[in-house]
């Protein structure tokens, strides 16, 4: 049964995401309770030109659950796990992550992708392609999504299996009853979450994944899962000289090609370590840089990884009293709370201020990170804004966040991002690497794709979603469908 809320205070929660995106309004909230509602639901919006925002856990940050008006689809009672198995999960879309880990640790199994938010809802993690810091080994979601059942807006729903369905020669996909071209632009060759995916030969399913709630309503999925690993080694590294710590995570990397099992390999610098040793005063007080990096103890290491590492960190200038090491379940999770306190600490400090930071999202190739490194240390050195770097600097993905104290740094803050944006574009980067685009980033993205690129988008989603009702905003402006 569909169950329909239209008191404003009673729903007001829906209006609102991580982003901070304020002036969310809608008519109502429909809390469907089975596929059948949605059908029903989603062809009365169409014939009415109702339009439909998809609402998931609330944990994005840029705004792509915020709605502006119609009808907000909230997937609250599809929260259930309807098959574990060996190798894979099937579950609704309201399913959160830490649920999903817990099903596949009960039968030997693990979920690859390590999203930082666990309380995040899996449809929001597929459709924004989420990915976490053990993407470095494992990659983003779309790599562990084998199946999916969608809504469209016309109430078709499609059961879209990996392999089954995929474009022509002439770029052509089905889509249900539908057909429609792939977009028509080369996206860039880095960990990516902008955008609509489009590739030659590309799998139906992956034009789903990621595309934010504007081509269809994900319903279930059935993810891959893999067999648990083994203990786990992780290492808080301190460095005193910078230069050593970026020298430190290329050896990492190098030694990760040659077949090093690392999962993950993060970097903060020295005002990350500033604001953290607010709440952990141990951190060695010299310190300008800290590497986190993550490995999995196989039986034919498990006797010499600690020399081995001991020998990797002297050899790189730390020494003992500068390492933080877990390679226990209690241990790991002190590690995990203190690197999840970063982003507490600087919503804290935005709150204090009242003023609302700028996070940036971007990645580079690899050849290109220094010189992207460089630029934004000079621009945000030359103002004198506080700002903090940290993140997956194993993937060239460094998320910067920049803090302003007043409404006319925050101005030169937004002047900054474009220009941070118009650099990585340069570089053969995106701009957005995990988060989407959401409504908060279309200017972004049309610097990444040009105007012909932003219209193939448009195009796409006219001719799957022709009422126009779907997520309007996302991705990029609703004017553009009108």
């Amino acid at each position: 049964m569909l169950i329909r809320k239209t008191d404003t205070e009673m729903i007001r929660g829906y209006f609102e995401d991580s982003s901070g995106l304020s002036g969310g309004f809608a008519e109502e909230v429909v809390l469907p309770e089975n596929e059948k509602d949605v059908s029903e639901f989603l062809e009365e919006a169409s014939a009415k030109g109702n339009f439909v925002t998809v609402s998931g856990g609330g944990t994005g940050v840029t705004g792509g659950r915020v709605p502006f008006g119609g009808s907000v689809l909230a997937a609250d009672r599809f929260n259930k796990i309807i098959d574990c198995f060996e190798g894979g999960i099937i579950v609704q879309a309201g399913v959160p992550l830490d649920e999903i880990h817990r099903a596949a640790d009960s039968i030997g199994y693990f979920y690859p992708p390590d999203a930082t938010e666990q309380t995040a809802w899996i449809g929001g993690n597929i459709a924004t392609n989420a990915s976490g810091a053990r993407s470095f080994k494992y990659g983003s979601t779309r790599n562990y999504v084998k199946g999916l059942k969608v809504a469209l807006s016309n109430g078709e729903i499609l059961d879209i299996c990996r392999n089954t369905v995929k474009a022509s020669n002439r770029g052509l996909l089905s889509v249900g009853k539908k057909k429609t071209a792939i977009p028509n632009y080369e996206m860039p060759g880095v960990k990516n979450a902008a955008g609509y995916f489009s590739k030659p030969g590309m799998d139906l399913i992956d034009l789903f994944i990621g595309s934010e709630g504007t081509l269809g309503v994900i319903l279930e999925a059935e993810l891959e899962l893999q067999k648990k690993i083994g203990p786990l080694f992780g290492c808080f590294a301190f460095f005193e000289d910078e230069n050593r710590a970026f020298d430190f995570v290329a050896e990492l990397k190098k030694r990760a090609s040659r077949g090093f099992d690392l999962l993950a390999i993060e970097y903060f610098d020295r005002h990350s370590l500033a604001l953290l040793s607010k709440k952990y005063p141990n951190i060695p007080k010299s310190s300008t840089g800290m590497v986190f990096f993550e490995q999995e103890i196989s039986p034919k290491i498990e006797d010499s990884y600690l020399e081995a590492w001991a020998e990797i960190l002297d050899s790189s200038g730390v020494g003992e009293s500068n390492t933080w090491m877990a390679d226990d379940a209690k241990k790991f999770q002190e590690l995990k709370d203190f690197r999840h306190s970063l982003p507490e600490l600087v919503n804290e400090t935005v709150k204090s201020r009242g003023i609302p930071k700028i996070g940036t999202d971007m990645a580079v190739p690899a050849e290109n990170f220094d010189t992207m490194l460089r630029y934004y240390r000079e621009h945000l050195e030359q103002q004198q804004i506080d700002h903090l770097f940290f993140g997956h600097i194993g993937e060239n993905h460094l998320h910067v966040n920049v803090l302003p104290r007043n409404a006319e740094e925050a101005k030169t803050t937004k002047e900054l991002y474009l220009k941070f944006v118009k650099m990585a574009v340069s570089l053969g980067g995106t701009v957005s690497a995990e988060h989407g685009i959401g409504k908060l980033k279309h200017d972004f993205l049309k610097e990444m794709y040009g105007n012909d690129g932003i219209m193939e988008m448009a195009r796409v989603k006219k001719e799957l979603d022709p009422a126009c009702i779907l997520g309007l905003g996302n991705i990029f402006p609703k004017e553009l469908l009108f």
